[in-house]
């Protein structure tokens, strides 16, 4: 019974150590980096506002909105598709 006992008790404790290890050592995206500045520019600006609570909670979902929503038109303005080489496929 007590060698049962220990042996539980070591793989839990292994359990433990292995959860947090992979939990620490999990690589960050660019993406991940990028939304954490975005995140942390309309924490800025809430802050700036003396915002707390629903409101701040509000203003921040709406910041945050607005700011991919802005990358995504930056991103897209530059592969836009003229209308020369649409009429060439066509002929």
């Amino acid at each position: 019974m007590t060698f049962t006992k220990s042996a539980l008790t070591a793989a839990f404790a292994l359990s433990l150590g292995f959860g947090t290890m992979t939990l620490s050592t999990a690589p960050a995206d660019a993406a991940t980096k990028e939304r954490s500045a975005i995140s942390k520019d309309c924490s800025a600006k809430a802050d700036a506002q003396n915002l707390h609570g629903k409101a701040r909670h509000a203003f921040r979902s709406k910041c945050k909105h607005d700011a991919k929503a802005a990358m995504k038109t930056k991103s897209t303005d530059g592969m836009k598709s003229t209308d020369g080489m649409k009429s060439r496929a066509a002929n």
